[in-house]
């Protein structure tokens, strides 16, 4: 039965991302990116930001090659709410924020702490 709140997160996240992609009717919702590539897709995306932007999202980077899907998920959502990202930037962080939120639910599934307590923190707090 502890599925069906994370059922809920998950159609929660991809309605706002869908509805945030809706405002351009030309461009499909983002997909996840693979885990494998996600560090790879952050540094290519943020390759010319600002450097701000450009050292948060290596840090994203680092932390998914690290495997601390909590971190990186807060640290994706900080970085999403940067004003002056791309289309492209913002495709390539909600489509790893997907990513990353469906790593903490198998960890979840496998009774990682952490993600536990990231995923109901994200649920009380949304």
């Amino acid at each position: 039965m502890k599925s069906l709140p994370v059922n809920r997160l998950v159609c929660a996240l991809l309605l706002v991302l869908g509805l945030g992609a809706a405002c351009n009717r030309t461009e499909p919702p983002p997909d996840p990116i693979p885990a494998a590539e996600l560090p790879a897709a952050l540094e290519a995306a943020f390759a010319q930001a600002k450097p701000e932007a450009k050292t948060q999202a290596s840090q994203v980077a680092a932390l998914v090659r690290a495997r601390d899907y909590p971190k990186a998920f807060a640290a994706l959502q900080a970085l999403a709410t940067r004003p002056g990202l791309s289309k492209d930037q913002l495709r390539v962080v909600s489509g790893a924020t997907l990513t990353v939120n469906s790593l903490l639910q198998e960890a979840q599934t496998q009774g990682d702490t952490k993600a536990i307590q990231t995923l109901e923190n994200y649920r009380r707090d949304k």
